[in-house]
């Protein structure tokens, strides 16, 4: 079983305790800073970051009126996270829409290279004023603390750098869309080899015939439930033509493609994007294989309530996390989340074997993260809940 660590105290004071390279990924669910910044506010703290003050945070408040809410993490904590994150390590951060910029560029003055973004497309929320739109995402900024020579190199001196393919695929719709999809893209390497893709080079090695992906390769979008509804509404269903298919690799890839043959697949645009799991009515086996469904915002049995009526209004669902710490956190290894909140990040590591470290400053917050962690079953090294 794996473990967690839950310390009640400030992120960057918790983070200042743990040893360098000692954490494989960090997946975390940080305060957005959702204010209305002035220019003046937002020229001092950038002025002040560049000038040496890296822990500088201006004054005021957030989402509903939340000091904790009042800005994105300064570069000083990110600093941290980069200290104890080993190299080639992913750090995977939410953001708000209105300030993932400032979130991205406080990531990057710690070190950090921003990968990609990825996009949680959302359908359930709602216009805050009517001078406002309808949020429709969330971004989720996907750094990487630079590698320690080669990748290869990396991999084997840290067990850290590549993300986890194989275990974030794109589920297939229906048997047609495997066959299609395997048919069509056979002359590619697309496995998790370290290399890549050899698509183009190595031309005598272009087919191949043990092709088997278990799912579409990854995308940089998530979509709830609603928002694939929308979009296959929107969109009418495309259909893959029948007969042999030509393969666009190059020297003796010209030509047709080594056996199969497209299955007049029928279906949505939605079918190309990640299939997140749903999450679990009751746990009685945390590892149990679990159905596939779109993910949206934490559903009302997924959210933790204290017996004082304590909740957190910010939760995301456990089945976005756990897709998160699969893809970037490797087999076996150990998760921080510097700002726990409710506990999600914590319960979804534990639910995908991985050991977590997590802090939170919110005394308050602490039963919901003990609902989290006695539900599934984790063992508990030290305990603030």
């Amino acid at each position: 079983m794996p473990t967690a660590s839950i310390s009640l105290t400030d992120a960057l004071d918790g983070i200042r305790e743990l040893p360098d390279n000692s954490v494989d990924a960090v997946v975390t669910d940080p305060p957005y800073g959702l204010t209305d910044i002035s220019d003046k506010k937002l020229v001092e703290a950038l002025t002040k970051w560049a000038s040496g003050d890296r822990a500088f945070v201006p004054a005021g408040r957030g989402f509903m009126g939340n000091p904790w809410d009042k800005f994105v993490p300064p570069p000083a904590l990110w600093d941290e996270v980069f200290r104890v994150l080993k190299p080639g390590g992913y750090l995977v951060s939410f953001a708000g829409s209105r300030t993932v910029d400032l979130m991205g560029l406080s990531i990057r003055m710690a070190g950090f290279r921003v990968k990609d973004t990825i996009a949680w497309i959302r359908s359930d929320s709602f216009a805050k004023t009517k001078q406002s739109l309808k949020p429709g995402h969330e971004p989720i900024v996907m750094a990487q603390k630079p590698l320690a020579g080669t990748i290869d190199e990396n991999i084997a001196a840290h067990g850290t750098g590549g993300l986890n393919i194989e275990d974030s695929r794109t589920p297939y719709r229906s048997e047609a869309d495997e066959a299609e999809t395997k048919t069509k893209n056979a002359h590619g390497k697309f496995g998790t080899r370290h290399g890549g893709n050899d698509v183009f080079g190595n031309f005598g090695d272009a087919l191949r015939d043990d092709y088997n992906p278990p799912g579409r390769w990854p995308a940089n979008t998530l979509l709830s439930a609603d928002a694939a509804d929308g979009l296959d509404a929107a969109y009418p269903a495309s259909r893959s033509r029948a007969g042999k298919p030509r393969s666009g690799a190059a020297g003796d890839g010209w030509g047709m493609t080594k056996g199969g043959t497209e299955h007049n697949d029928v279906g949505g645009p939605s079918r190309f994007f990640p299939l997140i799991e749903e999450t679990y009515d009751e746990v009685d086996d945390a590892f149990e294989e679990l159905r596939f469904a779109y993910a949206g915002r934490a559903p009302v049995k997924e959210r933790p309530v204290a017996e004082d009526g304590t909740k957190h209004v910010t939760v995301k669902p456990l089945s976005v996390m756990r897709w998160l710490i699969r893809l970037v956190v490797p087999h076996g290894g150990t998760v921080l989340e510097p700002f726990a909140g409710s506990g999600t990040t914590l319960e979804a590591a534990i639910l995908e074997g991985r050991d977590v470290i997590g802090f939170e400053s919110h005394a308050p917050y602490l039963p919901l993260i003990g609902i989290r962690l006695d539900r599934c079953g984790a063992e508990r090294v030290t305990d603030a809940a």
